[in-house]
Order: C-alpha cells, then sequence, then structure tokens
C-alpha cells in the first residue's frame, strides 16, 4: 500500500489501514517513544496513545510524503513524551545538575561501537540527559529552545548534553 493510499484510508476509517500504520511504523515510533520516556513500559503507553492521537487527527493531516507523515507521528511521540515527563523533570533537574558524567571517553573506543551500542548507551541515561541529548543531537533543536521546551535553564541544558 502507497503512503497516499494509507492516509486516504486512515482518514475514511479503514481498519485495514491502521493495521497498516501499526504494523509499519510502530518500530521506528518505539525507538523514538523509548528515547523521551522513562522506561519501557512508558514508552510503549505513549506508542498507544500516539497512536490514538493520530486516528483522531488524521484528518488535519496535510501531505502525502512518507517523511512528512513520520515527521508529524514523531512530533506527536515527542510531545506527548515531553508532556508526561514534565513534573518529574523538574524534580530530577537539580539532583541531575549535582551528578558528575565521565566524559573524556577514548575516541578510538567510542568509533568502534555499533548503532545497536550506541543506542543502548543513549537508553542508559538519565531521563533528563536523554532527552536533552536526543533533542539537541538528533532533533536539531538549540539549547534555548531546549530550555523552553523542557521548563528548564539554558545552562542546564548545555551541562546536561555535554
Amino acid at each position: 500500500m502507497t503512503i497516499k493510499r494509507l492516509i486516504e484510508g486512515l482518514k475514511k476509517g479503514n481498519k485495514e489501514s491502521y493495521k497498516e500504520l501499526i504494523i509499519n511504523y510502530s518500530g521506528r515510533l518505539m525507538t523514538i517513544a523509548k528515547i523521551y520516556s522513562r522506561s519501557t513500559e512508558d514508552a510503549e503507553d505513549v506508542l498507544q496513545d500516539a497512536f490514538i492521537l493520530v486516528f483522531k487527527k488524521i484528518k488535519d493531516f496535510k501531505g502525502t510524503e512518507d517523511k512528512l507523515f513520520y515527521g508529524w507521528m514523531k512530533r506527536i511521540i515527542i510531545n506527548l513524551c515531553l508532556s508526561r515527563n514534565q513534573k518529574k523533570y523538574r524534580q530530577m533537574e537539580s539532583s541531575l545538575d549535582d551528578q558528575i558524567i565521565e566524559a573524556g571517553k577514548d575516541a578510538e573506543v567510542m568509533s568502534t561501537l555499533s548503532h545497536n551500542d550506541i543506542m543502548d548507551k543513549v537508553f542508559e541515561l538519565p531521563d533528563g540527559y536523554r532527552q536533552v541529548f536526543a533533542l539537541y543531537a538528533i532533533e536539531g533543536y538549540s539549547h534555548k529552545e531546549i530550555a523552553e521546551k523542557l521548563d528548564i535553564s539554558v545552562s542546564s541544558s548545555r551541562s546536561q548534553y555535554s
């Protein structure tokens, strides 16, 4: 099924299109949810809520390109995760600022890591660090934008990223 037919089917309420959407996108979207969530269980809940929101809001989506559609769904996932984590994040901010993350790893060792090894390390980061890392390094937000989005200071965003 083409992306255009998938979107049209979703807008018409076609159950096969819903099934196709979940089969084709749940893996990639779950990875995003895990980056921004506190646990796998939270990520699963966010993914389920995101699909429900996609089903409800699909009529508002304009476009027929896979990149636009995936980006739209990805934004829904990120926003759901960040809004769920906002309260806990504020509580953790002061304790996270006190923690020291080992810096200056040997560049040679880092270059030998596989994609899966790197993702495992990202998932091991404390919530605040993981979210700042993902927003800055993966999504391309500035530290000012991250500070506004997470309701933290710009210097907190920079220190947690470093």
